[in-house]
């Protein structure tokens, strides 16, 4: 989840939002379905907006179960990473140090503002003898008031930056987390966070869900001949060709070195196959250029797995079936698209 940087004045509106969006979609406001509504009303995660957009546009029902699964795919963070608990925790040591220049200061504040009311008491008092050495001791305090002012700006001046640098790296952290750092895709642990949440959902709305498994032929022997590189370029070709193939509703990922995998919610075997087959010829129709040389290096292509879930079957048990599908294919001759029986 990112940090909370909004201002108060948006944080209500925000609030205000998301506990309306809650009543009017039947949605229990528990923390996490709130946390949920609260990201979605910000609109800062643009992949949950367009998924919650997509589910009341098709007329899905807000169950507990799919919030479920929009806030393990959107807003929680898969898994703990260390580099990103030692850069919360920067960051929290650094807020914890601005809180106490403002707790300095705001005790200065106080101290500066009972001396100027003893100052005033005294003044008042026309046979006061004291006026000259009420007002030395008042123009003291003045001056140690200001100075603590001043020490306050620059201390948060610089707790302003250290935190928004470890901000900055925190977000390349998380980022890092969730995506594939060759293709871009879906890390694999972000695909198997949603696999889970799919097959719960698919089961309760009674709905089809397939998936792809898919690997590159001779990607082993491509590498070996064309070095780590032109490996990764072919990686990232292969990526942006499975998209365009998908709908936006659909996850993808980089499951293995050589291998990807995508997870089609509401979709059947028949057009999971036609999906897959969509990919495998895509890809067999693209030639591997060397950017640099603009030197032609053949083609590659890809063998692919599909299978549809069963009832009562687990995500465990359908990614089983697909990777025998896969093999299948691999075994009848590669390039080849296979259903799982």
């Amino acid at each position: 989840m990112e940090e909370f940087t909004d201002s108060p004045e948006f944080a209500l509106a925000t609030a205000r939002r998301a506990s309306e969006a809650m009543a009017l979609h039947g949605v229990v406001p528990h923390p996490r379905n709130y946390a949920l509504w609260y990201a979605y009303c910000a609109g800062k995660l643009l992949p949950l907006v367009r998924a919650v957009d997509a589910a009341i546009a098709a007329g899905q029902p807000f169950t507990e179960a799919r919030c479920a699964s929009f806030y393990a795919r959107f807003v929680a963070e898969p898994e703990a990473d260390p580099g990103i608990e030692a850069a919360s925790e920067s960051v929290r040591q650094s807020v914890l140090r601005a809180m106490e220049y403002v707790g300095s200061a705001h005790r200065a504040a106080s101290d500066y503002g009972r001396t100027i009311e003893a100052a005033a008491d005294r003044l008042e008092d026309p046979n006061s003898e004291e006026v000259a050495l009420v007002l030395t001791r008042a123009a003291a305090e003045t001056r140690r008031f200001v100075d603590v002012n001043r020490s306050l700006e620059r201390n948060l001046a610089a707790s302003e930056r250290e935190i928004s640098q470890l901000r900055e790296h925190l977000e390349a952290l998380r980022r890092a987390g969730r995506a594939d750092p060759v293709t871009g895709l879906a890390a694999r642990r972000v695909y198997d966070i949603a696999l889970k949440e799919h097959v719960v959902l698919a089961a309760h709305d009674r709905q089809p869900l397939a998936v792809i498994v898919m690997d590159v032929d001779g990607f082993a022997e491509f590498r070996a001949s064309y070095g780590q590189v032109m490996a990764d370029q072919v990686l990232r070709l292969i990526g942006r060709t499975i998209l365009e193939n998908v709908k936006g509703q659909d996850t993808v990922s980089r499951h293995g070195d050589q291998s990807f995998a995508a997870i089609l919610p509401g979709t059947g075997l028949a057009q999971a196959e036609a999906t897959a087959e969509s990919i495998r010829a895509a890809i067999a129709a693209r030639s591997i250029v060397n950017r640099r040389t603009r030197a032609t290096l053949g083609q590659v292509t890809l063998s692919l797995g599909i299978a549809e879930l069963r009832n009562g079957e687990t995500h465990a048990d359908l990614m089983r079936r697909a990777a025998e599908a896969l093999h299948a294919a691999k075994v009848g001759g590669a390039n080849r698209a296979v259903c799982a029986s």
